[in-house]
């Protein structure tokens, strides 16, 4: 979770510890939400950090706006969905 506090941190441009607490609970509060759009997520797995440090900037940055999510994200959600159910199928 080191890994993706920094990788946030870095995206936001922030530098000191002051709100690591509620950067870490946003990003298990992303991390819940993608869970349960039906993705598992592998934090040794380069992309799936980048995925929720990417999710959970969107929340900080637009935590006071009703806006829907970027396509990015989206595009980039959909795609593991499909992945997963195209191992599900497989097996």
């Amino acid at each position: 979770m080191d890994i993706i506090l920094n990788l946030l941190k870095i995206d936001l441009g922030i530098t000191h510890n002051l709100r690591d607490d509620y950067f870490t609970s946003t990003i298990m509060a992303a991390q819940k939400e993608i869970e349960d759009r039906g993705i598992t997520l592998d934090f040794s797995n380069v992309e799936d950090q980048m995925l929720l440090s990417d999710y959970a900037a969107w929340k900080y940055r637009k935590r006071q706006e009703d806006v829907g999510l970027p396509q990015n994200l989206t595009y980039r959600l959909r795609n593991r969905v499909v992945k997963a159910r195209s191992q599900y199928a497989e097996t």
